[in-house]
């Protein structure tokens, strides 16, 4: 069983913390672990050059607010907290912009230390960082430097859950952090019912497989501290099915018993998978479904309300932080719960720590 003992908790000013925090909070405390809570402001732009200030003003009508009747950008549900800025008449002689940067600087520290309070109130050690650039660039930096095991962040965005995990930070991360990454749905109670773990023991894929195993000890471990039904799936799909049936190249007897093969041989490669787990212990259920995972894995979890899906993402050869097929992805765009996604032995980031 895989045990986490250096965690990183990033949270965010735009989304609700709590619940990632607290799920933070009791994983430390079953592993004895030390937290890292981190937030990231973006990294200010240049000040304007005395050579910007002397250009002439450009003749080009250009829009800046919004009309009335139209839809404005997204606010954030809770903004930072701007009350103590100063008044024009109180900034040094300074660049303004620098002097709202290091209040709002300011403001998120102070949020972050009553966040690690929080933590070390709870009895769990933990320390406060704050980054200043790119979200995800940094927290995968930070887990270079200091070797995180587990990193774990809220999914909820402007647009919910869905849209988050999609095009985001904790998409980015998920491709690309070299450690497992946990997306937590905040609005689900701690506690998951049901947990499914999504696995892929491929005969001619040995990373597959690893990453299968990596994935059972992940799903076993929760589901049995948690006393969680564990839901196995594995997917599976016999190539070139659909044009040897239209094109009457092989005797559809003979098709059949190729395909009678095929599923024999994953059923015995997901026994082979599963029988070193005490399944007999937990409530499971295991599936081996043909057809796509990208449309399965969503279905199946929706059908028996899965809070947590536990996968694999897996980068192609010589193409680092890519989700091998976009399978992954598709799954992501989907689904509607929390999900911890691990790499496969041997990932190496796209991601260094150079600037």
């Amino acid at each position: 069983m895989q045990r986490f003992k250096n965690i990183l908790v990033g949270v965010d000013e735009r989304t609700e913390n709590r619940a990632v925090v607290e799920r933070a909070v009791t994983l430390a405390q079953r592993n004895r672990a030390h937290l890292t809570v981190v937030n990231t402001v973006k990294a200010l732009p240049p000040p304007p050059t005395v050579r910007d200030s002397a250009e002439p003003p450009v003749d080009i009508d250009i829009i800046e607010e919004w009309p009335l009747d139209a839809d404005g950008p997204p606010m954030p549900d809770s903004p930072v907290a701007l009350s103590h800025l100063p008044t024009i008449a109180e900034m040094p002689d300074t660049e303004p912009a620098l002097v709202i940067r290091d209040h709002i600087v300011e403001e998120e520290r102070q949020r972050l230390e009553r966040w690690v309070d929080f933590i070390r109130r709870s009895g769990v050690p933990a320390s406060g960082k704050m980054l200043c650039g790119t979200p995800f660039l940094e927290i995968i930096r930070e887990v270079l430097r200091n070797d995180h095991d587990l990193v774990m962040t809220t999914a909820e965005g402007y647009g919910g859950l869905k849209e988050k995990l999609f095009g985001s930070t904790a998409m980015h991360l998920m491709r690309k952090c070299p450690c497992p990454v946990w997306v937590v749905r905040p609005s689900q109670p701690e506690h998951h019912t049901r947990i499914l773990a999504a696995v892929d023991p491929t005969p001619l894929e040995e990373e597959q497989f690893t990453v299968s195993v990596k994935i059972m000890d992940l799903a076993t471990s929760l589901a049995q501290r948690q006393q969680s039904e564990l839901v196995v799936v594995h997917t599976w799909t016999f190539p070139a099915e659909h044009s040897l049936t239209r094109g009457y190249l092989v005797a559809s007897s003979e098709l059949d018993g190729w395909i009678r093969q095929a599923r024999n041989l994953h059923r015995r490669r997901l026994a082979k998978l599963l029988r070193p787990y005490p399944l007999q212990d937990l409530k499971t259920q295991v599936y081996m479904l043909k057809g796509e995972p990208g449309n399965l894995i969503p279905e199946l979890a929706a059908r028996e309300e899965v809070g947590l899906i536990v996968m694999g993402t897996v980068s192609r050869t010589g193409v680092s932080g890519l989700l091998i097929g976009n399978t992954a992805e598709r799954i992501l765009r989907q689904v509607d719960c929390s999900v911890l996604t691990v790499k496969p032995d041997g990932f190496v980031t796209p991601v260094t720590l150079d600037e």
